[in-house]
């Protein structure tokens, strides 16, 4: 994970989808946001304050009902079956809406 790379995806990401916010971690991979994105709109959590990101702490959560702490190796069939899980998981804050239901308007 570079800053660069992560600045790469967020491009992508800004063109397909009107995001309104970001909140990041500290880490290194996070410095150069402002690059791409309004510095207003960039948050940082603290340092080992994992509840200023709640959002990011239940979607661990919901990859871990499927990948245990200390998992080796993952095939990319598993990772592609869970990463369609979650996306068609409903939740709370999407007005019980699955994620791919939200960002199609369904």
């Amino acid at each position: 994970k570079t800053a660069e790379a992560v600045n790469q995806a967020l491009r992508l990401l800004l063109a397909e989808y009107h995001i309104l916010s970001i909140t990041a971690d500290n880490g290194s991979e996070f410095c150069r946001l402002a690059e791409v994105f309004p510095e207003e709109h960039i948050y940082y959590a603290h340092p080992y304050s994992s509840w200023e990101r709640g959002s990011n702490e239940n979607h661990n959560r919901l990859i871990r009902r499927w990948l245990p702490k200390g998992t080796k190796k993952t095939t990319p069939k598993e990772v592609a079956f869970i990463e369609n899980w979650i996306n068609n998981y409903p939740k709370k804050c999407l007005d019980y809406k699955s994620p791919s239901e939200f960002l199609l308007g369904g």
